[in-house]
């Protein structure tokens, strides 16, 4: 066999080096370094064909003559890509892609086959293998150059959606453990603290303060148990990148190739990343610290924007989800990422409280309307087993709580928000019949801030 193009890269015979671990190599996609695309093809004149086709490319070629070759070389460094003659010599093309994804170590890298455009019979059997694409001779070496660019993008996208998967896990599970270790810390403060409040105005100044680490601690708390829909808001950009990378593939694959429904897709990509960047941004804001802010807000969008983030877990707890909001009220005062938090967890409780029902019976409604003494009225009605008469009080006290696993913070935190802001938050219900919370804030008042 001839020797490789200057622009490919030597392999282990070339150069006498012992092979590197590939499992600890890892994907080259993930680091800063150009993509590695092995070409596997007997006849040196198509090799140099194929590796002169992805000359200027942002990526490193290496090369094998034959499919044990070729094997070898994955097992040295996993590629990114592999460009595979069907009629390699020895093992043929067909083989070598069987046992790539046969192996867990080797079936996600793109196989794309190089075959004549007369063998229908060769590229069915190669897709039916695992390939993800089919080139035929002649080659263009344009068309070439953009299925190979099209199936790293596919590639470098997966690749990221399973590390912000694996990162919302690890973030989630250090963010639950953080809370737990200062939230025992801070109830025997609290606690200690509280024994002193008729005592000392200095004492209760300081309670206050716990009080409100503990609050930011609940909206990490809060932040976790909504980390399932953060991770879907995080999968939907991500997935459509996924799925544009794809259709630039198809739109390429047609003869002539459709350039501007590439073009199209590749924008459609750059405004997905766009919106992933704007969840994180919310996750961000919903984590700051701060003190009560003041602004003019529409109950209608915040009740929107509240429902949207908990949209994964409605759908995890098979509940239907249901809004009758009054159009046209007034605005109301006060600290949108603050009540947002109070809107969250009144749905997250209105969740768990359904969950046991069954499945055509799990309703929650939430409704808006404006009430009397100029105040803005929001509720949350659920479908549950509701809530004993004699606990309808207990409920917003700390610490209390009938969850197996809950704080008994939520509810306190809720109430000690709204009251923040001269609103009231209450709780009433039948036996049997659901349970409804009711939280109503005065409305924007220019000349004066709403009073308790």
């Amino acid at each position: 066999m001839a020797p490789p193009p200057p622009h490919t890269r030597a392999t282990e015979a070339d150069t006498g080096e012992a092979p590197p671990d590939p499992l600890r190599s890892g994907s080259r996609l993930a680091s800063a370094r150009p993509a590695l695309v092995l070409i596997v093809d007997g006849d040196p004149e198509s090799l140099d064909r194929l590796a002169e086709a992805l000359a200027g490319e942002a990526l490193e070629v290496a090369a094998a003559g034959d499919g044990e070759a070729a094997l070898q070389q994955i097992r040295r460094e996993l590629p990114d890509l592999v460009l595979l003659d069907a009629t390699a010599p020895g093992l043929d093309g067909f083989e070598v892609c069987r046992r790539l994804k046969a192996d867990p170590a080797t079936r996600e890298i793109p196989v794309l086959f190089v075959a004549d455009a007369a063998d229908t019979a060769g590229r069915a059997r190669a897709i039916a293998l695992g390939a993800v694409d089919c080139v035929t001779r002649p080659i263009v070496r344009g068309e070439l150059a953009a299925r190979v660019r099209a199936q790293l993008a596919a590639r470098a996208a997966a690749g990221a959606l399973s590390a912000m998967g694996d990162e919302l896990a690890h973030a989630r599970a250090s963010a639950e453990l953080e809370a737990a270790r200062r939230t025992e810390q801070l109830r025997a403060e609290i606690e200690r603290l509280q024994r002193k409040l008729r005592l000392s105005r200095a004492a209760e100044i300081k309670a206050q303060k716990a009080q409100d680490e503990l609050a930011h601690l609940n909206r990490e708390s809060a932040m976790s148990a909504l980390a399932a829909s953060i991770a879907h808001e995080l999968n939907q950009p991500l997935a459509a990148i996924l799925s544009n990378a794809q259709a630039a593939q198809r739109l390429l694959a047609r003869t002539p190739p459709d350039l501007a429904e590439v073009r199209a897709a590749l924008e459609d990509i750059v405004a997905d990343d766009r919106r992933a960047a704007k969840v994180i941004q919310r996750m961000r804001a919903m984590l700051r610290k701060g003190e009560l802010g003041e602004a003019a807000l529409d109950m209608g969008g915040l009740v929107r924007e509240g429902v949207r983030l908990v949209a994964s877990a409605a759908h995890l707890a098979g509940a239907t989800l249901r809004l009758e909001l009054t159009p046209g009220l007034p605005p109301v005062r006060g600290d949108g990422i603050r009540l947002q938090q109070v809107l969250v967890h009144l749905l997250t409780n209105a969740f768990d409280a359904v969950a046991r029902r069954p499945p055509d019976a799990r309703l929650v409604v939430v409704r808006t309307r404006l009430a009397e003494g100029r105040r803005v009225e929001l509720s949350v009605t659920d479908s549950g087993d509701g809530v004993p008469p004699e606990d309808l009080e207990r409920i917003f006290e700390p610490f209390f709580t009938t969850k197996a696993h809950g704080l008994g913070v939520g509810l306190a935190i809720s109430r000690s928000n709204v009251e923040a802001h001269g609103g009231r938050l209450w709780a009433e219900c039948s036996p049997g019949e659901g349970a409804t919370f009711r939280c109503a804030l005065p409305v924007w008042d220019d000349d004066a801030r709403p009073a308790g």
